[in-house]
């Protein structure tokens, strides 16, 4: 049985770098695929097999037999400025780095699933696919099951580099049957996002913000009852949160260890923490206390409202940073509104804006990884597969995974330059490097054996849980019966995508 479908597409590009001009949150539209394999690869191992990993696998040495500069096509989307100026930059260096490889990086659109397109064309036609592709983490079990990936471990194994000295709770997102498959990761997590003049004027101690989705609750009547904003919750409908908030738990969204000891066959999201979430935000949405926006194509509204003073507090993707320290901060000055401030520095601003760990269940930080990955494609020659790891392995150097998260957005994902001098400073004197610091802080304290779903239908199974929660938020809907009904549909599709 093919499941109903979700409502309009409404999907986000959820940890894409959000811009101030109008194009920055663009809609991703979701379709599921079985799984093909049309590469060399063999897609995910047999229930109970041990994951085995040979440095022969990735052709390092073909990059020294090569004849004159091999060239290396890299194919991304959902990267914004300033992301996508490092990225083009960080190519720029390295072709400039040293002769034997050309890196030429090609912008597939502004969403996520522009590339993701692209790629799904392609991948019947090996000839016709990148050697690199850069996708959201959400695409890991499609992209494995296609089996079109080679994954980067064996190169590490290959070329001496150490996966252990990626930050774990990164190198577990994006691992499969315990092989790492991405040649480099761009991470970023949800956090919070606040007014402190808001939480000032309501008598709240604006350097203690909320730590839990009650304590959101709780918080947000205080604001409300002074007088300080209309809705004071401000909250893009998105399942992302949903999915977060569960796995911080230890909720499974499917079965299977989430789908990371053998493939998925069933939803298991209709729980009681998900009722619990769900009731909350329902309840918040009918006395006023939500500021519900549907996820649609491009749309800030959610932003605008912190922006308009209707709301005091927004949970976002932490690579939002940027935007928040530039539209938030309004006249004030780069560095100021820092995680301790003078109450002062308050008198006579109407928006100072702070951050916070996500709000979790039961307390703040329970994340997972999220953000997108450099995947190198197993169908081009080997001399590429050697040349594109030497590219991706050029990130990894601590100046460039510096590059990332200072002047990207993204969190390290490298552990040695979390507590580096350059980090420091960028958390001590930018604004936007103070509002990332709970997130940076959250990612190296995450649970690496709570990683997030990996589903192969990842984009129709978000648009059905979405589904549920917009129903829910928007028509006012059982709370119960959109979660039973949701779950069936994401199991059925997921029994369809299987073949079972």
């Amino acid at each position: 049985m093919t499941p109903s479908p979700a409502p309009a597409a409404r999907r986000p590009v959820r940890r894409a770098l959000v811009g101030l001009t109008a194009v920055g949150l663009l809609g991703l539209a979701a379709c599921g695929a079985p799984p093909t394999t049309t590469g060399s690869g063999s897609g995910r191992n047999a229930e109970g097999s041990e994951a085995k990993i040979d440095p022969k696998d990735c052709p390092i040495s073909a990059l020294d037999e090569a004849k004159g500069p091999v060239k290396v096509n890299l194919w991304f989307s959902g990267l914004v400025d300033p992301a996508l100026g490092v990225l083009q930059d960080m190519a720029k260096r390295y072709n400039a780095s040293q002769d034997k490889v050309v890196v030429t990086t090609n912008n597939q659109g502004n969403a996520y699933q522009e590339g993701l397109a692209k790629y799904r064309g392609a991948s019947a036609t090996p000839a016709q696919l990148p050697q690199i592709q850069y996708l959201e983490d959400t695409m890991l079990g499609e992209l494995v099951d296609k089996g079109q990936v080679l994954p980067a471990e064996a190169c590490m194994e290959a070329d001496g580099f150490d996966p252990t000295q990626i930050t774990p709770a990164a190198r577990a997102a994006y691992s499969v049957d315990d092989v790492l498959y991405p040649g480099y990761m761009n991470v970023s997590t949800p956090i919070l996002y606040y007014n402190k003049v808001h939480f000032q004027k309501a008598g709240l101690d604006p350097d203690n913000p909320p730590k839990t989705l009650k304590e959101i609750e709780e918080t947000s009547k205080k604001l409300k009852a002074a007088g300080v904003s209309k809705k004071p919750f401000s909250f893009k409908a998105d399942q992302w949160f949903i999915s977060t908030w569960l796995s911080g738990v230890g909720e499974k969204m499917v079965n299977n260890n989430n789908g990371r000891t053998k493939p998925a066959s069933e939803a298991t999201f209709d729980s009681d923490a998900a009722k619990e979430v769900f009731g909350d935000l329902q309840r918040m949405d009918e006395e006023g206390l939500l500021n519900a926006f549907p996820v649609t194509d491009g749309s800030i509204d959610h932003y605008l409202a912190l922006i308009n003073e209707d709301s005091s507090m927004v949970v976002e993707t932490s690579t939002a940073s940027g935007t928040i320290a530039a539209a938030l901060g309004g006249e004030l000055a780069n560095g100021t509104g820092g995680v301790k401030i003078d109450t002062s520095a308050l008198d006579g601003k109407k928006i100072v804006p702070g951050s916070a760990e996500y709000p979790g269940l039961q307390s703040a930080g329970q994340i997972y990884a999220s953000g997108g990955a450099f995947y190198i494609m197993n169908t081009s020659s080997p001399a590429q597969q050697a040349a594109s790891w030497d590219f991706l392995k050029f990130m990894w150097k601590p100046e460039n995974a510096t590059i990332w998260h200072t002047q990207g957005g993204y969190l390290p994902a490298l552990k040695s330059i979390v507590k580096s001098p350059e980090v420091t400073k960028f958390q001590e004197t930018e604004l936007d490097g103070k509002l990332l610091t709970p997130a940076v802080n959250q990612l190296a304290t995450a649970d690496p054996d709570n990683s997030g779903p990996l589903i192969g239908p990842y984009e129709s199974f978000q648009d059905i849980l979405q589904g549920a929660l917009e129903k829910v938020l928007f028509n006012g809907a059982d709370v119960d019966k959109s979660l039973a009904s949701a779950q069936a549909d994401a199991t059925a599709l997921l029994k369809d995508y299987n073949g079972s």
